[in-house]
This record gives structure tokens, C-alpha cells and sequence, in this order.
């Protein structure tokens, strides 16, 4: 497999192996940040193709600044956030299946998704980056397009948000004994 350096390189020569390589090594990732931000299967395959198809077009303008994951993940956010104003959804909750487990950790993981979903944009996507996806806080600053210590306070902050909705959702005593 190709590192993004190479892929990068070949794709920029033309070469579909480069195309595919930047494919295998982000379109998982691309599709589940997606999918989390539009809640519908259809929108988020056409935000991951034109995603891929706005950055294969302006790959030679890829600095190599940022790592191309941040850069991928940027487009993707705007190709979601334009496809959320053309295409309003209802409310969805948007939880991970699991094989199996207790009825009542089904309904908390709900009560999560629901609470997630009342957050506004930026809070959201720092809580799931952080906390879903387990990536250093660097790289949730480098996706953000802000500041390590920025990254810091927003997610201070966004945890604080997200502690008062689950607060006046009725479930304070097992935030509370998480935290």
C-alpha cells in the first residue's frame, strides 16, 4: 500500500494506483465523518465523491502544510455542510450498530447521539473527533483549522455544553459519574 507521499506523487503523474491509494488510505474515514454530519447514507457517499473529486482537482495545489487527512477532511466539510443546506434532513439518530447488549445501553448510546445532535457544529465535531474517533488532540486542532490551546478551551467548553443538555435530559448522575 502507498503512502500518501507516494499516492500523492503518482496521482499527481496521472496515475490511477495514486487515485486509489488516496482512496484506500481516507475514504473510511471520509464516509464516517459524513455520514455523522448528514445522517443518510445516499448524501454522505455523494459528499465523499465530491470530496474526492474537488481534491483530486486541486491536488497539485496541496502544499503539504498540513497532513492530507486534515486537508480531505476540510473539503469534506464544506462539501457537507452545502449539501446540509441543499438537502435539509429530519432528525436522525446516527448511532454505531452493535452486535448485541443490554437494552438500557442502547437507549444511553440514543440519548447520546440525541444530545450530540442538539450541539452546534463545531462542538459536535470536537467531542467525536476527541472522543469517538480517540485522535490527539493536535490532530482534532489541525482538522479544526484552529490552535492546539484553542482546541483545548473549544472542547472544555463543548464538554461543559453537552453536560448541561444531559443535565436537563434527566441523566445527571451518570455524567456526573463519568467525568
Amino acid at each position: 500500500m502507498m503512502n500518501d507521499v507516494e499516492a500523492i506523487k503518482s496521482a499527481l503523474h496521472g496515475r490511477e494506483e495514486g487515485f486509489r491509494a488516496i482512496f484506500a488510505n481516507h475514504g473510511d474515514f471520509l464516509f464516517t465523518h459524513a455520514l455523522r454530519y448528514l445522517k443518510n447514507q445516499q448524501l454522505a457517499e455523494d459528499a465523499v465523491q465530491e470530496t474526492l473529486t474537488a481534491a483530486f482537482r486541486s491536488l497539485a495545489s496541496f502544499r503539504g502544510d498540513a497532513r492530507l487527512r486534515s486537508w480531505l477532511y476540510k473539503i469534506l466539510r464544506n462539501s457537507c455542510l452545502r449539501l446540509i443546506t441543499k438537502n435539509p434532513v429530519p432528525l436522525q439518530i446516527l448511532i454505531e450498530p452493535t452486535s448485541s447488549g443490554p437494552a438500557e445501553n442502547i437507549e444511553l448510546r440514543l440519548d447520546v447521539a440525541e444530545m450530540l445532535d442538539r450541539l452546534p457544529e463545531r462542538d459536535r465535531s470536537i467531542l467525536l473527533l476527541t472522543y469517538w474517533d480517540e485522535l490527539p488532540l493536535k490532530e482534532v486542532a489541525e482538522l479544526l483549522e484552529i490552535s492546539e490551546n484553542n482546541a483545548k478551551i473549544v472542547l472544555f467548553r463543548a464538554r461543559k455544553r453537552f453536560a448541561e443538555l444531559w443535565q436537563r435530559h434527566g441523566r445527571k448522575e451518570e455524567i456526573e459519574s463519568e467525568m
